[in-house]
């Protein structure tokens, strides 16, 4: 059986995402459509721009089978990490190949830089820390240590994300067969075209302009989630909190716990506090997912607890789905759950922790549909 999988955010849905299932589809002619989409927050350190049940309904409407869990103890974490727990729960579900959208375009490129890097792992590592001494980040210093072994390199967000899939199939020998398509658009660019990038569609969406022929279900987009909102309360824990306190907060390193006491009370604006930390060391997106930490309250020890995952979440699924989870489930080691509070896990508990935080700005409750929804 060829079962397809997808890793995505969905932030927002839009024509691009219809794009990639069906191009990689028509790829890998699969059986089964899986997708493993983040929770409540994403990637690049920010809420999810609408609730994860629209999202995965969308999913299913336009030609996934089912969509499963990112966990937010994944989702909101650098593209190491958030591979590996995309790659568990895919490789968990019996994915045979996995489709994602790339500026490169050719998989042999990931591949062979994915191999490179695991035939001369204590050389790779040994570059990358020396060029993180140095003061580079860590998405630059792997860069340079590619091309002192390769002479390539990998600079856009997408291709970054791509490698570290293939990079984590081919560490964990997972029998999944990675496979990219061409990207249609500019990651940066801003610009509304019929298949715009989604960093394009949120810029649009925070500034009220037409989206109606570049989403689908535009109507959705009406009232929409944004870390913004969060500055007072990040104001008030930052400012109320010992720097022993905040040290201990997952992603709190180096220091950093000094320099967002010293400027919390002269900013004025998530951005600007932003703007104040990151530095030639940190990204701005990792100070984004710091500051949700910080948020939630997770510790270093929390996140490490929550990240040995042993269960399968499903958000949504169509009728094929059903028909594959009734037998899947028969062989699987893992448990599959759709109520979680007949499962009980450090990842859930904090995905609760994620909920409620995102629920400060809903007009809808999301805690009851977090214990109560039943996947489509």
């Amino acid at each position: 059986m060829c079962i397809l999988g997808l890793i995505v955010e969905y932030n927002p849905f839009h024509n691009g995402h219809i794009y990639h299932i069906q191009k990689a589809q028509e790829l890998v002619h699969p059986d089964l459509t899986i997708a493993v989409m983040s929770s409540s927050f994403v990637q690049r350190g920010e809420p999810a721009i609408i609730d994860k049940w629209q999202r995965s309904r969308m999913a299913i409407e336009y030609g996934v089978d089912i969509v499963i869990e990112l966990p937010f103890v994944y989702s909101c974490q650098s593209a190491d990490y958030f591979s590996q727990g995309a790659l568990f729960l895919l490789n968990g579900m019996g994915v045979t190949d996995l489709c994602f959208g790339s500026e490169e375009g050719n998989i042999d490129v990931f591949v062979s830089i994915a191999q490179t890097i695991k035939d001369n792992d204590m050389i790779y590592n040994q570059y990358v820390k020396n060029y993180m001494k140095q003061g580079l980040r860590y998405p630059d210093a792997c860069n340079q240590a590619l091309e002192d072994i390769m002479h390539k390199q990998i600079r856009t967000p997408n291709d970054l994300l791509g490698l570290s899939y293939v990079k984590e199939i081919i560490n964990k020998d997972y029998s999944i067969t990675p496979h990219c398509i061409l990207r249609t658009n500019d990651y940066h660019d801003h610009t509304l075209h019929s298949i715009s990038s989604a960093t394009a569609l949120r810029h649009a969406i925070y500034n009220h302009q037409d989206i109606n022929n570049q989403l689908p279900h535009s109507e959705l987009y009406q009232s929409y989630y944004t870390l913004e909102y969060y500055f007072p309360y990040l104001q008030y824990i930052i400012s109320m909190s010992s720097k022993e306190d905040l040290r201990h907060i997952h992603m709190v390193d180096e220091g950093l716990e000094n320099t967002m006491k010293k400027v919390i009370m002269h900013v004025h604006s998530v951005n600007e506090l932003i703007n104040e930390l990151s530095s030639k060391r940190y990204t701005k997106p990792r100070i984004s997912r710091m500051l949700i930490h910080i948020l939630m309250q997770n510790t270093k020890d929390n996140i490490k607890q929550a990240m040995n995952l042993d269960y399968i979440r499903i958000l949504a699924m169509n009728n094929n789905g059903r028909k594959y989870l009734s037998d899947y489930k028969k062989i699987t080691p893992y448990p599959i759950i759709t109520n979680i509070s007949k499962y009980h896990h450090p990842a859930l508990d904090i995905e609760v922790k994620a909920t409620q935080l995102l629920a400060l700005q809903a007009n809808k409750d999301l805690i009851k549909e977090e214990y109560a929804h039943i996947p489509i």
